[in-house]
């Protein structure tokens, strides 16, 4: 009975270690060890994070990793001197779609005219923001983050943490193939970005107190901004399971600018307006099949007609 016992408790004993891997997940060799990237140590972890203790860890800006596939965060910090601290963050998303998708709702929100950022060429394009130290890049079915704990580190020094984490993840992943229906001309650089849920749509898109777009029956939506004349505008596309369901947001949204008093313009079709809206200014929406594409933040409804134009010539192919 004694040695029943013992082998019980060895094998509990087991179980605790084999759970306590398990909750490590596949991000736990991506953290490079003391002095992989010279001079520097590490200093605390890696912890982990899972679904519902990410609020733990972000607070009330957990909302956005967790409106796509997010599945556990890992942190761990590096220590060059008292003066000098950072955080290696690795958010395993599940799919690289959702890592490209938490990437690119970062480098939107990031982005400032006063900041000083930069492209990257790493597996893909990286974001570097200099003026506060911070790097954030994805591959494969991670976002990964190196930001400052302490002080500010050098470009430099955030690269090479970059290239030493992106080493260790094998797979590259590949980016929504819906962005392929946004035009490329006059696209800003950085904008591009896939949404997912109304809490990102909101912050990344364009803010409305109703769900008009739909966004409870998961489409999927990906957007970017534009240089038009007159000032910037933002253009997305959304596909949604039905050429029916698609219609209905068009029509939601012409009748949601009608609440708010904006002028439809003359020649629209049930399948195709434009409009000048307080709120949206110059402004327009379009259907191809499941797909709705919509254009707003022109300066009138002529550069929106002809946003939406260049718009609609892409989701025909």
């Amino acid at each position: 009975m004694r040695r029943c016992s013992q082998v019980g408790l060895i094998l509990l004993g087991l179980g605790i270690i084999c759970e306590a891997v398990r909750g490590q997940g596949n991000s736990a060799g991506l953290f490079p060890k003391t002095n992989e990237v010279a001079g520097w140590t590490l200093k605390e972890g890696p912890k982990f994070f899972n679904n519902d203790q990410l609020f733990d860890y972000m607070d009330g800006a957990a909302e956005i990793p967790k409106s796509y596939a997010f599945k556990q965060l890992g942190s761990a910090k590096y220590q060059k001197s008292t003066a000098l601290t950072l955080e290696v963050a690795v958010f395993d998303m599940s799919k690289s779609a959702d890592a490209f998708g938490y990437f690119s709702a970062r480098v939107f929100l990031e982005r400032s005219p006063r900041s000083k950022d930069r492209e990257i060429p790493l597996d893909h394009p990286a974001h570097l923001y200099s003026s506060v130290g911070a790097l954030t890049f994805w591959k494969d079915h991670y976002t990964v983050i190196i930001q400052p704990e302490i002080g500010r580190p050098d470009d430099a020094t955030l690269i090479q943490f970059a290239k030493a984490v992106s080493a260790k993840i094998k797979a590259k992943g590949i980016p929504p193939t819906l962005l392929d229906r946004l035009p490329k001309e006059k696209q800003i650089v950085g904008t591009p970005r896939l949404v997912s849920g109304k809490a990102t749509f909101d912050a990344t898109v364009m803010f409305l107190p109703k769900d008009i777009f739909g966004l409870g029956d998961h489409p999927q939506i990906v957007g970017a901004d534009y240089s038009l004349p007159g000032k910037s505008v933002t253009m997305f596309v959304a596909k949604y399971a039905t050429p029916v369901r698609a219609s209905k947001a068009l029509n939601d949204y012409r009748a949601y600018l009608q609440t708010v008093k904006s002028a439809i313009a003359p020649g629209g079709s049930a399948s195709r307006f434009v409009a000048t809206s307080e709120k949206q200014h110059g402004t327009g929406a379009v259907v191809s099949g499941s797909q709705l594409g919509v254009i707003f933040g022109a300066k009138d409804s002529a550069v929106a007609e002809v946003g939406l134009k260049s718009l609609a010539n892409k989701l025909s192919r």
